[in-house]
């Protein structure tokens, strides 16, 4: 994210895109922490993308001369509408925080669960990391970490990647369950350098969540999980036009407008029942809505793509130099994930998460870390990462 406002269209889509990712964490960690400058920061990001989609279409406009034209740059149109859409629903996500919704506990509890995790910690003086930005550290590569925003005062919130993080400093991170506690005790100065913190993450036992989740509680988890999946595939097949991966977008964007009627449903059985107060209530129904929102919103991109053309290498360059970067891998002779567990895989070299692994035409989402992989197996991948890294 830079400091110029971009003026070329790939430089417009890159920061759209960008941003309303970014959007989408800081409001589930500001309901996480029920923290007001974190949701003000998300409706400030979301009146910028406004300005940057308004800016879009007026260069997209004086770029179409012809019919066929228009039919070739509609992708993005598209794309700059869909995460417009995407902010708008992490703004009101993060509303809830601005009109004192408090559901700080229910969540916290939730996202032990999810198998990417937002949250925040504060950056202890004997920390290694004090005086280093993330991209100097190489959290992302090395454990799978991402510093997403730095809260340094009070009225302070700052985005860059490359800002160098000082003591003191209020971390907000977004990584892997699994790698969460090494993170933690990395910027508490108890473990000395980012590379011993991998070396305890490759050889630690995974310790999972004992306790179950509620009925309403699974629910958002699924539907949260399954709007950032139909994400995902929607570039994906904007990019590889893989007949599988649409049948997959539809089938995932009908399972969020399923998991979003049970949701209303039980959400509000637990409210009749006494078993839930007003405002957590309308917590959840908010956050249905906006989960159901961005999926609506990604399928749109995934089926904007009508035909090939030159310029949809433009498309490849927005995806690769945004902050989540898409690719799917044919496990073919040779490749050095054969026989790999799920885990070890995500842990060689450059860190990634994978997202689904495709065996004999059939899909695992979210595969467990013990998986095995196998010659002929194909593997979904996103790997987070700044536009600096590029």
């Amino acid at each position: 994210m830079s400091d110029n406002e971009p003026i070329s269209v790939k430089e417009i889509l890159i920061e759209i895109k960008t941003l309303s990712e970014i959007c989408v964490d800081l409001a589930f960690a500001s309901l996480l922490y029920s923290d007001k400058l974190v949701a003000e920061q998300v409706l400030i990001l979301e009146e910028k993308i406004d300005g940057l989609y308004k800016n879009l279409l007026d260069r997209l406009s004086v770029s179409i001369k012809t019919l066929n034209q228009a039919e070739q740059l509609r992708i993005y149109y598209i794309i700059g509408e869909a995460n417009n859409l995407i902010s708008d629903s992490a703004a009101d996500m993060a509303s809830l925080v601005l009109l004192d919704y408090d559901i700080a506990d229910e969540l916290k509890h939730i996202q032990q669960h999810m198998d990417q995790i937002v949250d925040l910690v504060r950056l202890d003086e004997k920390s290694c990391l004090c005086g280093k930005s993330e991209v100097a550290a190489d959290l992302h590569d090395l454990i799978g970490i991402d510093v997403i925003g730095i809260i340094r005062s009070e009225n302070e919130l700052l985005l860059h990647y490359d800002e160098v993080m000082l003591a003191g400093d209020l971390l907000i991170f977004r990584g892997p369950l699994e790698n969460v506690n090494q993170f933690i005790e990395l910027v508490n100065g108890r473990i000395k350098s980012v590379e011993e913190a991998r070396e305890k993450i490759i050889s630690e036992d995974l310790d999972h969540p004992k306790d179950e989740l509620k009925y309403h509680q699974d629910l958002l988890v699924t539907m949260k999980e399954s709007a950032e999946l139909v994400v995902d595939l929607a570039y994906l097949y904007a990019l590889e036009d893989l007949p599988e991966v649409k049948n997959l977008i539809l089938t995932t964007e009908d399972k969020v407008d399923d998991l979003q009627f049970e949701l209303i449903e039980e959400v509000l059985r637990l409210y009749k029942q006494n078993m839930m107060d007003d405002k957590t209530l309308i917590a959840y129904l908010r956050m249905a809505d906006s989960f159901e929102e961005i999926a609506d919103a990604a399928t749109k991109i995934a089926f904007g793509v009508t035909m090939r053309h030159k310029p949809y290498s433009l498309l490849e360059d927005v995806v690769d130099d945004s902050s989540e970067a898409l690719d799917y891998i044919h496990v073919a002779r040779g490749s050095p994930y054969i026989g790999m567990t799920v885990r070890e895989a995500e842990l060689t070299d450059d860190f990634f998460q994978i997202l689904a692994l495709r065996k004999k035409g059939q899909y695992f989402f979210f595969p467990k870390d013990e998986a095995k992989i196998h010659l002929g197996d194909a593997l979904l991948i996103k790997e987070y990462s700044s536009p600096e890294d590029e």
